[in-house]
């Protein structure tokens, strides 16, 4: 029915376009594609990785604690996005909501990058040692590791 004649004629004659007044659009198809794509590769990519961090990130003691605390606090989020996302729509426009969205995710990737150490490669307990040495997040480890290089200077001299 959707790609009758008489149908795309009817939505035309009224200037209705895509599917806010229920006419079809000729790259609708195209969309659930790219949302299906979208899925396939979010979900066994990063999609995963809030929670293989959370398991190595947290002592062996408070993982379970860390864990459950890590997805009430990402619930709790998925709440607050869903119930303002329709007020922001309004308020700020489509455009406006999706760049505010993009701007947290780039604050967000920055704060991980800084924040976050390296785990791969290392075994539970060395990211935990890593940990009670105290880990520098990037800005403020460049010290230490000059402070390092100082001594092997010193050392050698």
């Amino acid at each position: 029915m959707a790609a009758g004649k008489n149908i795309r004629g009817m939505c035309r004659a009224q200037k209705r376009v895509w599917f806010s007044q229920g006419c079809p659009s000729r790259i609708g198809i195209l969309a659930v594609v790219i949302l299906g794509l979208y899925i396939i590769a979010y979900a066994p990519g990063i999609g995963t990785v809030p929670w293989v961090l959370n398991s190595e990130i947290y002592p062996l003691r408070f993982r379970g604690l860390g864990g459950g605390i890590a997805a009430v606090f990402n619930w709790c989020a998925n709440l607050i996005v869903s119930e303002s996302f329709l007020s922001m729509i309004k308020a700020l426009g489509t455009t406006g909501t999706f760049l505010l969205f993009a701007g947290f995710s780039l604050i967000g990737l920055v704060a991980i990058y800084l924040l976050v150490p390296e785990t791969k490669g290392l075994q539970f307990e060395e990211v935990e040692k890593l940990l009670q040495k105290g880990f520098r997040p990037f800005p403020f480890n460049k010290k230490k590791d000059d402070d390092k290089g100082k001594e092997k200077v010193q050392e050698m001299a």
